[in-house]
């Protein structure tokens, strides 16, 4: 028995070379080669989140088998509902369901076997034109197909899978299971029908639950395919993986209905963590950024910057430091992320070059010789300690940040190359804060992060 089709020409076009076309056009000439086995994708008309969901797909890894993990938008059930069906159907041809692997995880994991969750149903079949597209070869020479065939290998598999009154944990524990031979696609948008501006408000928060992995935050409201968002991210958590933004905007920003927009947002897991993902893709054109700040101010004009890797829109800290002649001409920076990262970046630049109390204002003529290194922070950890002993243990090789009240001060991971030593290291820096070397209380709060650090000669 086949799945047919219930929303072509409604959600997205209905003929196989409009689909094509439109899909095509959504691509992004993206210079980063890493492939990821799960993705979050939006699963609205592709009018409206077309781009955002190839932004995703874009970084999917072709699998034996691809999961599409959705909500169910008009039944109640409990856990997740797996369908009957031989094959789903799109106007591009027919994807064949892995019904053996549908009988082993009904054997495995509590669920409904049921078609009947599957019909009207819209966010497991936007997804298919989208694998359909990327991985099956579309109208081409013989030469081509062939190079493809070799490129691609078989044809996957869909596991298409619905959930309902569901733990979470069922689906990290699913993608654990099956994700040896397997790509995943979780099917959410974010949040529905508020003002434009509240909108962005609430995804931006929703997307920093999902970039930090703090899914104890994430509520229903905010994403009508949270359980499925959850068991993914939950999934990244237990494996020391990253969840890295792809795309994120709202239907205000296509169309003119701002009074009741809708979310979209793209995600790809990444196995490592975000500085990772920077240093290995992003490194110069942070650099880039800062130097360009500092010259925009030198010149009495504000930097606007283009082509942003979005994963720099996220919200972060950093630090700049400038050195001039190789001695320090200025260091300004941020503990707690308050901003989109590239935007903190841009604003400590500056405030590094003209806004440090303990120098004068740069000048244009210390440009030529004027190195610039930006420090990304990595997300921030307590330290709990009994005493002062228990603390010096635990603070290297962090960055630390040191809080007695209304006094506080931070060195960063790099200042251990002038400062090895750990009680030497503790004393400068309670004294940074204002604070006697000697100085030890009850009250005294210690923080540690990490950061990536990034100078123009490992830029370069």
């Amino acid at each position: 028995m086949n799945k047919q089709t219930d929303f072509s020409g409604i959600f997205y076009p209905s003929e196989p070379e409009e689909i094509n076309a439109v899909l095509n056009s959504y691509k992004q000439d993206i210079k980063i080669d890493y492939k990821s086995k799960a993705i979050i994708v939006p699963h609205a008309g592709y009018a409206y989140s077309g781009h955002a969901a190839m932004a995703g797909f874009q970084y999917l890894e072709p699998a034996e088998n691809i999961f599409v993990i959705a909500p169910s938008h008009h039944m109640s059930f409990n856990n997740i509902a797996l369908p009957e069906y031989t094959f789903f159907e799109t106007p591009l041809g027919n994807i064949e369901v892995n019904n053996r692997l549908i009988k082993e995880i009904a054997e495995k994991f509590p669920c409904t076997i049921d078609n009947e969750p599957f019909d009207k149903e819209h966010s497991i079949e936007v997804q298919l034109p989208f694998l359909q597209n990327l991985f099956y070869p579309q109208r081409q020479s013989a030469v081509d197909f062939v190079k493809n065939l070799k490129k691609m290998g078989r044809k996957f598999k869909l596991v298409p899978i619905l959930t309902g009154n569901c733990d979470y944990r069922l689906i990290s524990d699913l993608i654990a299971t099956y994700w040896e031979n397997s790509s995943f696609v979780i099917s959410s948008d974010l949040s529905h029908y508020y003002p434009h501006q509240e909108c962005r408000q609430i995804d931006t928060y929703t997307a920093t639950i999902i970039e930090t992995g703090k899914i104890g935050f994430l509520e229903n409201a905010q994403a009508c395919g949270v359980v499925g968002i959850k068991g993914l991210v939950d999934f990244a958590n237990n494996n020391d993986c990253t969840m890295i933004r792809a795309e994120m905007y709202n239907s205000g920003d296509i169309s003119d209905d701002k009074e009741r927009v809708v979310g979209y947002g793209s995600w790809f897991l990444y196995t490592d963590t975000r500085n990772d993902f920077i240093e290995k893709y992003c490194s110069n054109y942070v650099l880039e950024a800062a130097q360009a700040s500092i010259l925009s101010a030198i010149n009495g004009e504000e930097y606007i910057p283009h082509n942003i890797p979005t994963v720099l829109t996220e919200f972060g800290a950093s630090f700049v430091t400038l050195k001039y002649d190789g001695q320090l001409r200025g260091c300004i920076g941020s503990i707690f992320p308050t901003k989109p990262l590239i935007l903190d970046i841009i604003d400590n630049a500056k405030n590094a070059a003209f806004q440090d109390t303990r120098f004068e204002p740069l000048t244009p003529e210390e440009l030529d010789k004027l190195q610039v290194s930006v420090s990304i922070l990595s997300s921030i950890e307590r330290i709990e300690f009994k005493d002062e002993r228990d603390l010096l243990s635990k603070i290297y090789p962090h960055g630390i940040i040191l809080i007695e009240r209304d006094k506080r001060a931070v060195y960063l991971p790099v200042v251990w190359e002038q400062l090895p030593d750990k009680e030497i290291f503790l004393n400068s820096l309670k004294e940074k804060a204002g604070l006697p070397p000697e100085y030890f209380s009850r009250t005294l709060e210690a923080y540690k992060f990490d950061a990536l650090y990034i100078s123009q000669s490992e830029a370069d």
